[in-house]
């Protein structure tokens, strides 16, 4: 990793934020196009909210922004610095304009909502957009956010507010669960198709159930249509309420809150959260859909004795990393005279793989 960390106190004279991207490629000053681009464009919708909230705008399906709003609200960047992969930022304002008094430093009140998100501080969210626009800005977010677990963390820092609001892994999941109905969970499932049609006047999407090769029609909610419009690749998951028929198999999804593309990329994993323990090296694997249903994400980790599967990305990383922790505990923390040679070898590979937080290197 680079010694060098930039800081707000480092920016250029113009520019009041610098927003961060730390891991893997980063951390060699690069970014990887696709994901910077999209973090750069779900900035700008977010800002585009906090202009829709000073002048007190509805907001429909997808963000429309004034030329007002573009001209006030536009986010600037300057030129990359060294250290993790850096952005300084600033404010596109045009006094000349403007024909109603809105308040500036939406980048403030960005790291502000960075911060909230961060500390899974639901009041202050609350606090810091009108409660309709809450979750439109969550959404916007969710987009943007490093894939999760893939090892990289985005933070954003102001001249104003210089401590680093980071978002990692952990904003993500708070940030699904904020979006999820409150439903009892054995109501909602994750179903894993082929993308057939989509109707957006009864916002409605057909799928092909692998399992029975059935099409499954799928009501989603207004909020989901933009990534909808974002997740036309083959396979899809869907996550919604479910209707099952007399062998147990969705034949229907209601109240859809959630679409997107199987994602295939690593999983990344430098410590396990339960446990005062962290990898030597990052341990990265690779899920597939499994062979027979096409529902299921799958690893295996022959060396460690490791095979997990999940209907979506967080139940399996849920499930790796309890599986890791229990081996960890019955045979890394075992005494030695107590275990057989098979188990014997196993403590060993666990031991060259993790070792406990206080020795841990950072």
């Amino acid at each position: 990793m680079t010694e060098s960390t930039p800081s707000v106190q480092m920016l250029p004279e113009g520019f009041i934020a610098l927003i961060k991207l730390e891991g893997r490629e980063a951390d060699y000053h690069q970014a990887r196009a696709e994901q910077l681009a999209v973090v750069l464009l779900g900035m700008q919708k977010v800002a585009y909210l906090l202009a829709a909230a000073d002048m007190e705008q509805n907001v429909g399906v997808r963000v429309k922004p004034s030329r007002v709003m573009r001209e006030r609200y536009a986010i600037r960047c300057g030129v990359p610095q060294e250290g993790s992969y850096a952005l300084p930022m600033a404010e596109g304002i045009d006094n000349d304009i403007l024909d109603c008094a809105c308040p500036s430093l939406f980048l403030d009140r960005m790291q502000s909502i960075f911060s909230a998100v961060s500390r899974q501080d639901e009041q202050a969210l609350q606090s810091l957009l009108p409660s309709g626009l809450i979750e439109r800005a969550l959404r916007e977010i969710l987009k943007f956010l490093p894939k999760e677990q893939e090892g990289v963390s985005l933070s954003l820092a102001t001249r104003t507010s210089p401590q680093p609001a980071v978002l990692s892994q952990k904003a993500t999941r708070f940030i699904k669960e904020k979006l999820s109905p409150a439903t009892p969970e054995d109501t909602t499932t994750t179903v894993t198709g082929e993308l057939q049609s989509i109707d957006f006047t009864a916002r409605q999407l057909t799928i092909i159930y692998p399992p029975t090769r059935r099409e499954i029609v799928c009501t989603y909610l207004p909020e989901v249509e933009d990534t909808i419009l974002e997740s036309r690749k083959e396979p899809i998951q869907v996550t919604g309420q479910f209707v099952l028929d007399s062998e147990g198999n969705p034949i229907k999804l209601m109240d859809v809150t959630r679409v997107e593309p199987v994602d295939l990329s690593s999983l990344v994993f430098t410590q396990l959260e339960a446990l005062d323990v962290k990898f030597r090296h990052p341990l990265e694997l690779v899920p597939i859909l499994d062979e027979e249903s096409q529902q299921y994400l799958t690893v295996s980790y022959q060396d460690l004795n490791l095979y997990a599967f999940g209907l979506n990305r967080e139940i399996l990383f849920d499930e790796v990393e309890l599986q890791l922790s229990m081996l960890w505990q019955e045979y890394a923390c075992a005494d030695i005279a107590t275990l057989d040679q098979e188990a014997q070898q196993l403590r060993v590979r666990l031991l060259s793989f993790m070792e406990e937080g206080n020795n841990a290197t950072a």
